[in-house]
């Protein structure tokens, strides 16, 4: 209420510092994407090794998350998703955090823990291989200020299933860049992995568009420009 001037990552909170009672200019610029280290070559050998590493046989699909494992991303419904999806899909999940017991936990009595691996932490850099050793990148997210890992996912060719929250939609656009699930609903999470399963014609359009608005929108000289305005106006 008292700033002189507010940037915020993405127009979901933007509008929440007006709902706080901000009076100042309110500029958007969001974070940016490591375009280098995420649209880099990975050999086929790279890729073969981690699905090696992950036990990926033929005719397996694979879901990726990168998120720590708090309640708002979702991780749970994940898991609850595969009571309605055939044995062939999977899931890795990357990340830390609280619930990393509990999750494991809930996929042993689901009957899905060999469909599930806990890769744990993995840094930043090292990260590009796993993605592209998998299928589809999923975070059904409760809430988000803006979500770089959908952003890294798309720059790296893989397609993203999100939800509709936060700053997410001011990037995902439902059949253009992504497709968008509902929140805590796991069933919504199986009907949207088997449309993308279905139709390969719409996944490879949604792959390339997503790409490509990345790209333009979310490098980071480009971000730093923006940012750099923002003081320039004071």
């Amino acid at each position: 209420r008292a700033a002189d001037r507010i940037q915020a990552i993405s127009q979901f909170l933007a509008q929440w510092s007006k709902d706080k009672g901000a009076k100042c200019p309110i500029t958007v610029v969001p974070n940016g994407v490591d375009l280098k280290l995420f649209t880099r070559d990975v050999s086929l050998e790279e890729i073969s090794r981690i699905k090696i590493l992950l036990n990926k046989k033929e005719g397996d699909t694979f879901l990726v998350t990168t998120s720590r494992l708090v309640p708002k991303n979702g991780v749970a419904d994940i898991i609850d998703s595969f009571k309605y999806l055939p044995a062939s899909v999977h899931a890795v999940i990357i990340g830390t955090g609280p619930l990393e017991s509990e999750l494991k936990e809930r996929a042993l009595n689901n009957g899905v823990a060999e469909r599930v691996r806990f890769l744990g932490f993995i840094d930043h850099k090292e990260m590009l291989p796993y993605l592209k050793a998998s299928d589809i990148f999923i975070r059904p997210s409760l809430s988000e200020g803006l979500g770089n890992s959908f952003l890294e996912a798309m720059a790296a060719s893989v397609p993203v299933i999100a939800t509709p929250v936060g700053g997410i939609p001011d990037f995902l656009t439902d059949g253009q860049t992504g497709l968008f699930c509902e929140p805590n609903n796991p069933q919504s999470i199986a009907r949207k992995v088997e449309k993308f399963l279905k139709d390969a014609e719409s996944l490879e359009y949604i792959v390339k568009n997503a790409k490509k608005m990345v790209e333009e929108r979310y490098e980071w000289g480009r971000i730093a420009g923006e940012m750099k305005e923002v003081f320039v106006r004071g």
